[in-house]
Formats: structure tokens, sequence, C-alpha cells
């Protein structure tokens, strides 16, 4: 019997993910795509054919004084910031919701 938890990956996406997570604390320095193929054990067309996604949707660039290397690009971290934002703002409310319902029990 197949996994069908299995049948909703997608190989690219797969890929995709795995190449951010290879990026990932190479910000200064950056990475070269050869590197990347090699540590993210995937063909560099693929690597290319991600990085090109990826930039377009401004989630890589090259470094600015190193064209032949990259780095993961600021969006990510907006991202990452908005969640934490989101997820503080909802904790509060919660803690006020809280905090309100106890008053009420008095």
């Amino acid at each position: 019997m197949s996994n069908n938890k299995n049948n909703y990956l997608s190989e690219q996406v797969q890929r995709t993910l795995k190449v951010i997570r290879v990026m990932a604390g190479n910000e200064v320095h950056g990475i070269s795509p050869g590197d990347i193929a090699r540590t993210a054990e995937i063909s560099s067309s693929n690597v290319t054919r991600v990085l090109a996604n990826l930039k377009e949707q401004q989630f890589v660039e090259e470094l600015p004084w190193d064209k032949s290397k990259l780095r993961l690009a600021p969006a990510l971290v907006q991202i990452s910031n908005t969640v934490a934002m989101n997820l503080r703002q909802h904790q509060q409310q919660l803690q006020q919701d809280a905090l309100n319902l106890g008053l009420l029990a008095i």
C-alpha cells in the first residue's frame, strides 16, 4: 500500500527547499552554484533552474563583490519576521482574552 502523503510531494519543490537549506549560513561569503549542487546532491542543471526561480522571487542574490557566488536575500528574513510578529500579536491577544475571561469568573 502506498503512502498517500508522498503522493503530494514535488521533486522540484523538494530540490528548492534543499537549496535554501544549503545556502543558509553562507550570507557573508556566499556559495557557488557548483558547491550548492555538490552539497545538496542535485544536478547542476537543476540547481541553475532552482536558483533562477529563487532570484526571480528575490529570495537569492549575487554577492555584490563576487558575481560567481550567491546568498539568501533579505526577502526570506522579511517573511520570517512577519510570521514572528503575527505570532507575537496573536499570543498577546490570547493572553489578554485569558485575562478578560478570568475577570469574568470572579
